[in-house]
């Protein structure tokens, strides 16, 4: 890799680190502070957290190699199904707002462990399991991002396996950091910055290897020419609804930590951070407010020129894709389009399924998403469910719509790239398209291979950042009170409070050196690639340890909604959690032992058919036998 690939990377974790220099010290180590926001946050930055974090590498992958080989059911169905589930948050969003309003309100626990818990009988162990499980998954999600970005590195950096390790091992650390120094705030500020960055790389790369081909002259294969149409028609969607506006802009102001019991942060009109509280007024004590208001200039400027920046890139791509179209002939594109929609998938029947449940599922569990909705609830400041309600629909059905254009677009990015480079696709189309790109000697792909590289790793860092806020916010509200229940979140105990977040902090260097040493034995003792057998049922394993959690969540509200109670005893609720877990991963270990794909891919349906299997029989037992 040269030194110039190599500069665009370090330019752009550079500036994704800003918002979190700026946001630092959140809050003093008040949990609500820390884990929800510091201060009152954009929607728009919300939202754009929300979709960057939604495109991580565990999709990517998947998504590139069924581009790359044609098989496009699968991502076709993955893909609505993403969009369908953050949609389903939507729609069932009043009884979580609810939840969440009164949680903010007397800063109690924000996740969806203690809703569950909650709902269902109130019991601490239910929460506990729950918040276990949580923590699992979120570490396999980690160490399976820090795995696929050393797939993707190791075909750049061919027999420089220490500088791949170096890069790799410092991924956790580093993507821990936003959430040690500046908290939810500045993760959800910096993975929005991310999201322009990633698109950057995504469009430029695409329009690059469009030029590529449309210079060679090559044949595309029939879903090749079905890409370049998406490609397309999603760039057009995306030019008209973003406007150009792919960050947020507005100037980041810093906030003084609260000094003062009781106190809120407030932000001063001159970017002076200052501190309000019913005793005295305090100053804030940052070194250098004269360099943190240059610094936020900056920032805005950056994020300024990153918006125009990107819709080049996207118009470019566009351009390039209807002269790729048009060389082709209108017969030609018919024909291949409808050749590539027809032609069949490897993909079992199961696998569809699975596909479709995991990512229109997933999402409600998600404690990164509980996360997100508390910061919306609490940037509104409070008030009626429903008075919000146009504001909310809004940021849903954004992230909805750009998470589909999003995962087509990286399935259509994988498709092009087998077409330009005339590769051929497979389980390792991304590492044979990287090593393609890695050993050619003109500066058309040593652009694209920089601008790839821009894109995986804003991918990997959003979403691995967001992840360890989730984590620490888990152990946090729902783990550690259940280990010192004197340290569980209460407003007005200061000391309380700081002897909380210090152990928090530790929890949070832990786990960086979790990541880490789970990457170097995974990597020791498989061989993982993007789209592999293993790396799929590691993570359909841990997402099954997730998806436990659904009939307890969609229970009390479908109930609720059907004029019933729809909840179960905390014996019950234990029941439903371990049976659903444990049958998921049961089905991934039956495909280990055997190699049979239909138990990888039945994992998913099995785990949520005994869950909700055992959550009938539990709410039929807790109803108890009618009366005489």
């Amino acid at each position: 890799m040269s030194l110039g690939t190599l500069l665009p990377l370090a330019l752009a974790l550079g500036i994704a680190f800003v918002p979190v220099w700026l946001l630092r010290d959140p809050g003093g180590g008040r949990a609500q502070d820390v884990f929800v926001a510091s201060q009152p946050t954009r929607p728009e930055v919300v939202r754009n957290a929300s979709i960057a974090y939604g495109l991580r590498m565990a999709a990517f992958g998947p998504l590139f190699a069924w581009g790359a080989s044609g098989d496009l059911l699968p991502a076709l169905i993955a893909a609505a199904a993403a969009g369908l589930g953050i949609w389903l948050i939507d729609l069932l969003r009043r009884p979580l707002v609810e939840f969440l309003d009164d949680a903010l309100g007397r800063d109690g626990s924000v996740t969806v462990h203690a809703f569950i818990a909650r709902q269902h009988g109130g019991d601490p162990r239910v929460r506990v399991l729950a918040a276990s499980l949580t923590l699992f998954a979120l570490y396999g999600l980690l160490v399976g991002e820090a795995l696929a970005l050393a797939a993707f590195l190791k075909p750049m950096l061919p027999g420089a396996a220490p500088a791949v390790y170096a890069l790799v091992l410092g991924a956790p650390l580093w993507t821990v950091l936003p959430a040690l120094l500046a908290g939810r705030s500045g993760v959800m500020h910096s993975a929005q910055l991310q999201l322009g960055l990633l698109y950057l790389g995504l469009f430029g790369t695409a329009a690059l290897l469009l030029y590529l081909h449309l210079s060679a002259l090559t044949p595309m294969p029939p879903h090749g020419t079905l890409a370049v149409v998406l490609v397309a028609v999603c760039g057009v969607i995306l030019l008209v609804y973003r406007r150009s506006k792919y960050v947020d802009t507005e100037r980041l102001r810093a906030v003084a930590p609260a000094a003062v019991p009781g106190a809120e942060p407030v932000l001063a009109p001159d970017a002076s951070p200052v501190l309000a509280s019913d005793a005295e007024p305090a100053a804030a004590a940052i070194a250098d407010p004269i360099f943190e208001s240059a610094l936020a200039r900056l920032l805005s400027r950056t994020a300024k020129i990153l918006n125009p920046s990107v819709s080049v890139l996207l118009v470019l791509a566009v351009a390039v894709a209807a002269l790729d179209l048009h060389a082709a002939g209108l017969p030609r594109v018919v024909d291949d389009a409808a050749a590539a929609l027809q032609a069949g998938t490897r993909v079992p029947g199961v696998g569809l399924v699975a596909l479709f449940l995991l990512p229109l599922l997933y999402p409600l569990v998600d404690s990164a998403n509980w996360q997100g909705l508390a910061a919306l609830r609490r940037e509104a400041g409070g008030g009626e469910p429903g008075g919000d309600s146009a504001r909310l629909r809004g940021v849903f059905r954004m992230a909805a719509v750009e998470s589909v254009l999003a995962w087509l677009l990286i399935c259509m990015l994988g498709a092009i790239a087998v077409g330009a480079l005339e590769t051929p696709g497979g389980v390792d189309a991304v590492q044979t398209v990287v090593a393609q790109l890695a050993s050619a000697d003109d500066e058309i792909t040593r652009i694209a291979l920089a601008l790839l590289l821009i894109c995986v790793s804003a991918v990997v860092l959003s979403t691995m950042s967001t992840l360890c806020s989730a984590s620490l916010c888990t152990f946090r509200y729902d783990v550690l009170p259940a280990l010192r229940p004197e340290l569980a979140a209460r407003p007005g105990q200061p000391a309380q409070e700081e002897s909380a977040a210090r152990l928090t902090l530790l929890a949070g260097g832990g786990l960086g050196l979790a990541v880490a040493v789970g990457f170097c034995v995974a990597d020791a003792f498989f061989r993982i690639s993007l789209a592999s057998d293993t790396f799929l049922a590691a993570l359909l394993a841990v997402g099954c340890a997730q998806l436990a959690l659904v009939p307890l969540v969609l229970g009390p509200i479908v109930g609720r909604r059907l004029g019933g109670r729809g909840v179960v005893s905390a014996g019950g609720a234990l029941a439903v959690i371990g049976i659903g877990a444990a049958s998921g991963v049961a089905a991934v270990v039956a495909h280990l032992a055997t190699g049979a794909g239909e138990w990888l891919w039945a994992a998913v349906p099995i785990c949520l058919g005994s869950g909700l299997a055992a959550f009938g029989l539990a709410g039929a037992a807790a109803r108890g036998p009618p009366p005489d």
